[in-house]
């Protein structure tokens, strides 16, 4: 059985013992790819992190109160409600 993935790097020789990698190729089914290089992998999946987090904390932000001012009759009326509230952080990122 033939193998279906090859993978070729081009590389610089500077010497007999010092090699530097420029690109990396595979080869897939017969056909060619370039790989992406690895600070470009990071730079996506750091990204991707940070949106998702970012909408989390987006969605979390719009289902909680904002703490703010509040006069003294309500203050009475609002302790009692958040005594009673409590947050279910699962059902936020519903």
């Amino acid at each position: 059985m033939e193998p279906h993935l090859f993978v070729i790097r081009k590389q610089k020789r500077d010497g007999p013992e010092k090699v530097t990698p420029m690109l990396t190729y595979y080869i897939l089914d017969g056909s060619i790819y370039q790989a992406p290089q690895l600070c470009n992998v990071f730079a996506a999946r750091i990204s991707r992190s940070l949106y998702h987090i970012s909408k989390a904390f987006t969605i979390a932000a719009s289902k909680l109160e904002k703490i703010g001012y509040v006069d003294v009759d309500e203050s009475v009326a609002l302790e009692s409600k958040v005594a009673k509230e409590t947050i279910d952080l699962r059902k936020l990122s519903e």
